[in-house]
């Protein structure tokens, strides 16, 4: 790995979607960090008419529960106005305090908020009522943690597509960089983006900073080392990593 010295002389590589990196770039340059934001995936809509039908469904009452694993979920389900009307019988549950917030802010109050992961919110799961219809709306290339741990706990689970994933653009010179030992570490929140990394051939003595275990996990399948994991899924968290691999003296002050 990188001496801490040698990282900390570099710019950390975030490579969060479009819109998702200013919580952390703001975290990062407040204790001395340099940063450049360079998104390895671009997040496309699922199919229009199947989210309309999702939206008049939860509208009308169609559903006993909602369960939201990401930002991004929300604010495709949003829509333009940034509102979703969903029926007072439904229960909310989301993954991650980032998920709750952005439900909270399109008026949607969550009833369960699970901590960090898919997993984690089928470790609290109440017993499924005798009747349930469970509208989970996730990302293409998310993993069958959530509607396998529902089925199983008895719910009916109607799983649509949100959004998908797609590599975006990178330029040469950034991926040349990346090969070349260029950054001084890079971040990483999802893992997807960690596969995308991995195509991108990057040093392998650059540290590599999770956002939380599914992240992390990737990134050991594709072969590479995870230099930190984020104590938690937050951007306070992430910087904290961040600064622990540059060097101590990165670190927020007590």
């Amino acid at each position: 790995m990188v001496s801490p010295s040698a990282a900390a002389a570099l710019p950390v590589l975030v490579t969060r979607p479009a819109g998702r990196a200013g919580g952390l770039l703001t975290l990062l340059a407040a204790r001395g960090v340099t940063a450049e934001h360079v998104p390895l995936l671009e997040l496309v809509p699922g199919d229009a008419a199947q989210l309309a039908r999702a939206r008049e469904g939860l509208a009308a009452g169609a559903f006993t529960h909602l369960v939201v694993t990401s930002r991004t979920t929300v604010e495709v389900l949003t829509g333009a106005d940034g509102q979703l009307d969903v029926d007072g019988g439904t229960q909310v549950l989301a993954v991650g305090a980032g998920t709750a917030a952005a439900l909270r802010s399109a008026g949607i109050r969550p009833h369960r908020v699970a901590a960090g992961s898919g997993a984690s919110l089928i470790e609290q799961l109440p017993p499924a009522p005798e009747t349930s219809r469970v509208l989970l709306p996730v990302s293409t290339a998310a993993a069958p943690t959530v509607p396998d741990g529902l089925r199983a706990a008895g719910y009916q689970v109607q799983r649509i597509d949100a959004y998908c994933p797609v590599p975006a653009a990178v330029e040469p010179a950034m991926r040349e960089r990346l090969r070349g030992g260029g950054y001084g570490a890079v971040v990483l929140t999802s893992s997807q983006a960690a596969r995308r990394l991995a195509e991108l051939d990057p040093d392998p003595l650059t540290p590599l900073v999770t956002i939380g275990s599914p992240t992390s996990s990737a990134v050991r399948e594709a072969g590479l080392v995870v230099a930190a994991q984020a104590s938690a899924p937050t951007d306070a968290a992430l910087a904290d990593a961040v600064c622990a691999v540059l060097s101590p003296t990165t670190k927020e002050s007590s």
